[in-house]
């Protein structure tokens, strides 16, 4: 029984930095709800209007990728990489089952609609043209921009056309139709207040500092292992040094001895 024990003793510190390397090397994903109105991604981790790509739909979601600095995320939307605002979002321990508006969006501008780099007109920003009807044009989110229709919209939307070559900008809203009908994510988890808080894992640890460490575990189970076996040593010490008395051999009613008895 003794000596189970100390195997567990032995055994369970080893066995918990073992399962904690391993839960080091699982990576942690982090997404961040969107919660609030007007919260844009950004295509560098500064809030100049000339950095916002998009609104991000509230509600939603982004995946957090890393820290950019001390005020934002860098992150992605669907497939768009970029940034938000640390105090703008809600970082969340689960994955939603759906963090980002899916759909597509038809275009019906009879000579063709532009899409540009920036939402406003300007032959120098514009990427290519979209032919007239093309309806599978992948909706990312609005920005304001320049309002090219008196009395109509100054909405842009960011979106990629031609999926496959994966060319992105913004086309006038005015011109579209048939987009993505957006309803409430609902999904909510447990909020986490630090998603990249760094710490030290025993795989980022030096050979010398993992020598030491197993060194740290394995002296306490040592002394353990001779606590445990200390009083089995002892009686069986006492046993062999104890003289064995010769039994008296009875003849009759007397005791007959050896001679050597008498020495």
């Amino acid at each position: 029984m003794k000596k189970f024990l100390f195997i567990l003793v032995f055994l369970i510190p080893f066995l918990q930095i073992s399962s904690f390397s391993k839960l080091s090397n699982a990576e942690q994903v982090y997404y961040a709800k969107v919660d609030y109105e007007e919260i844009f991604l950004y295509s560098s981790p500064s809030d100049l209007d000339t950095n916002k790509l998009f609104i991000l739909p509230k509600s939603y979601f982004v995946k957090l990728l890393n820290e950019a600095n001390d005020d934002f995320y860098y992150c992605n939307y669907k497939d768009v990489k970029g940034y938000v605002k640390k105090s703008e979002v809600l970082p969340m321990a689960g994955t939603p089952a759906q963090p980002f508006v899916e759909g597509r969006f038809r275009t019906f501008s009879l000579t063709g609609l532009g899409i540009y780099s920036s939402p406003v007109l300007n032959s120098a920003d514009c990427i290519t043209t979209i032919p007239y009807l093309t309806d599978d044009l992948v909706y990312y989110g609005t920005i304001t921009g320049q309002e090219l229709v008196p009395d109509k919209s100054d909405q842009w939307i960011y979106c990629k056309y031609n999926e496959g070559n994966g060319v992105c900008g913004y086309v006038y809203s005015v011109f579209c139709d048939k987009t993505p009908i957006i309803v409430e994510n609902t999904e909510r988890f447990e909020i986490v207040e630090n998603p990249f808080l760094k710490t030290i894992l025993p795989k980022e640890l030096s050979p010398v500092s993992m020598t030491f460490i197993i060194l740290g575990v394995a002296l306490p189970c040592l002394i353990v292992l001779f606590l445990l076996i200390k009083p089995t040593l002892l009686k069986d010490k006492l046993n062999t040094s104890k003289p064995k008395m010769r039994a008296k051999r009875r003849h009759g009613d007397y005791f007959e001895f050896d001679d050597s008895d008498l020495t």
